[in-house]
């Protein structure tokens, strides 16, 4: 736990720490890069997407949604707003909607292919004491990964 933050026996307030080579965050960043330059060069990300989009900002959000409400204002409507949170945003990207959603997208084959291999058959590890438990990973990036950003868009792309 984080300095001056008081201890809890919940299991859901402790996050895991992932560790990954340093090889393997250059070939992170590397394909990332290379997807973010293929999603804004062909504007396939929607225009309300901002989280994770250089030159933009919770101000820009912000900004959009007064714009949108003083316009339906304007216009006599009335409008409504939905808000979500999602908890464990990163954790819970399915990679299988990221993969449609990349294909989709038009995506060229290399990047396609390396971001499925890479995704596929990963197993997580953790061990504690004398105690080394490995499983099957099917979902989501970890904490603080090169790819979580990206993968994070793709998958909520298609549902905004």
């Amino acid at each position: 736990m984080k300095p001056g933050i008081p201890t809890s026996e919940e299991v859901n307030k402790y996050r895991s720490i992932s560790l990954l080579n340093v090889g393997g965050k250059i070939m992170e960043r590397a394909l990332i890069n290379g997807i973010n330059h293929y999603m804004y060069s062909t504007a396939f990300l929607i225009k309300n997407l901002y989280e994770f989009i250089p030159q933009t900002s919770t101000t820009d959000a912000i900004m959009a949604l007064k714009d949108f409400v003083q316009e339906g204002y304007s216009n006599g409507k009335i409008t409504e707003i939905v808000s979500l949170d999602v908890e464990g945003a990163f954790k819970c990207a399915w990679v299988r909607s990221v993969l449609k959603n990349l294909k989709e997208s038009g995506c060229p084959r290399n990047l396609y292919n390396l971001t499925k291999n890479y995704l596929s058959k990963r197993r997580a590890t953790m061990e504690t004491n004398n105690i080394k438990l490995e499983r099957a990973v099917s979902k989501g990036c970890t904490q603080g990964s090169c790819l979580g950003p990206g993968m994070w868009n793709i998958f909520y792309n298609s549902l905004l």
